[in-house]
């Protein structure tokens, strides 16, 4: 029945908007079937129009079920959380205290950064660290670690994410987020599990003066027994290449062995990387120390260059050897943002939401203007179209006049 209706509807329709076509010869068939077939189209395309106005509903075609249902890429996936992870502020908030942050040097004093396994890591199963900014703000490094319960260990990578270079130097660190992370680690320890309670971590030390280069150390050793060992590594960014430089553990090794006859295979000692020296961007800066009794004993500062050719013992009596100090980090300042700062970004927020407000009833209204404008361009052109067929269709006619004997014109 209501099918029914919507036909006698739709030819009702078409037959009053035939009406502005008096001038046209009715009687033949291909004029009559071209008007015909010219107001269905805009029938339909005023549907279409009326459609695009009213809110978006469950109803729809196979075609825009299937386009709004199809697979993303990561990509698109990326930049969706990307959009909704932005915090929205409450322009209503009230005065509550906020805590500044400031950029303090990464490697001070040097030697002192450490990555700790807080007991959460055990729940979480992985844990991203504080991460360390170049000295030139471009990039930022930050070691990601993995637990695995089954055997109770952890492995490690090192990420890079490069900094939005539009931004001051504070809202550059405070709005790396690890979504635009490169997707290839630097560094990543060994994924092995087979021996249960062995931790490896990665701690990124410090970058050269440079911003070319940086000094990691990976840490090996028993949940239960402590460290085993240290590894020093380096990453040069020039050549995206990272090299790991046991020589300078041989060194040390070997020159004890030979001074002192000191054995360290039945002995636990290890390094400290300090740092890059800071006379030289080519060399890095070691301590090491034995564990023989109370007191660790100090086995001498050393340094290596970067591509582990050459060792060399710096000061074995404990004289500072100077390191550079490049790398920055973010921390909490000791005070805190005062209420009329705060009541006057409140203040602003509820004036930037206003003006949003009317600019996007701005450009909704313009939209819709457009849109219209458009539907109407739509509706003239098909109109002009059909009458240059119509116009066509009567030059032939005039030119090919035959008259059938049903009383029609044309063939």
């Amino acid at each position: 029945m209501l099918e029914a209706l919507a036909g006698i509807y739709m030819a009702m329709k078409i037959q009053f908007t035939q009406m502005k076509y008096p001038f046209m010869k009715r009687q033949d068939r291909v004029v009559a079937e071209t008007i015909y077939k010219n107001e269905i189209d805009k029938v339909g395309e005023k549907e279409k129009y009326e459609k695009s106005k009213l809110p978006e509903s469950g109803y729809m075609t196979v075609a825009e079920y299937e386009e709004k249902s199809r697979a993303k890429t990561k990509k698109e996936i990326n930049a969706k959380l990307l959009t909704e992870a932005e915090i929205p502020k409450d322009s209503n908030m009230v005065y509550i205290p906020q805590k500044r942050f400031k950029l303090v040097k990464y490697n001070d004093p040097v030697g002192s950064p450490e990555l700790t396994l807080p007991r959460k890591l055990n729940f979480d199963r992985q844990i991203n660290a504080q991460g360390i900014v170049s000295g030139d703000f471009t990039k930022l490094v930050y070691s990601a670690v993995y637990y695995y319960a089954e055997a109770d260990c952890t492995s490690c990578d090192l990420y890079l994410i490069n900094l939005d270079s539009s931004l001051s130097d504070m809202e550059k660190v405070k709005k790396a987020n690890i979504l635009n992370r490169v997707n290839k680690p630097l560094i990543s320890t060994d994924k092995d599990i087979d021996t249960k309670f062995v931790f490896r971590t990665l701690t990124p030390i410090d970058f050269s003066t440079d911003n070319k280069k940086l000094a990691v150390k990976e840490k090996i050793g028993y949940r239960h027994d402590g460290i085993w060992e240290t590894n020093l590594w380096v990453y040069d960014f020039e050549t995206k290449e990272a090299r790991k430089l046991p020589q300078i553990r041989e060194a040390i090794v070997n020159y004890w062995a030979m001074s002192g006859g000191v054995d360290f295979d039945e002995k636990r000692w290890d390094i400290y990387p300090m740092g890059f020296d800071a006379n030289n961007d080519e060399r890095i800066i070691v301590c090491a120390y034995a564990y023989t009794g109370d007191v660790p004993k100090f086995l001498g500062t050393w340094s290596i260059d970067v591509y582990g050719e050459n060792s060399k013992l710096e000061a074995l009596d404990g004289s500072a050897v100077p390191v550079a100090i490049i790398g920055y980090r973010l921390a909490e300042d000791s005070e805190v943002i005062p209420a009329s700062e705060t009541e006057f970004e409140a203040k602003r927020a509820k004036e930037i939401e206003k003006d949003k407000e009317q600019e996007a009833q701005k450009a909704e209204n313009f939209e819709k203007k457009m849109r219209k404008l458009e539907h109407e361009r739509k509706l003239n052109q098909m109109d002009m179209e059909t009458l240059i067929k119509i116009k066509e269709r009567q030059r032939y006619l005039k030119e090919n006049y035959k008259k059938g004997a049903d009383g029609l014109t044309g063939s």
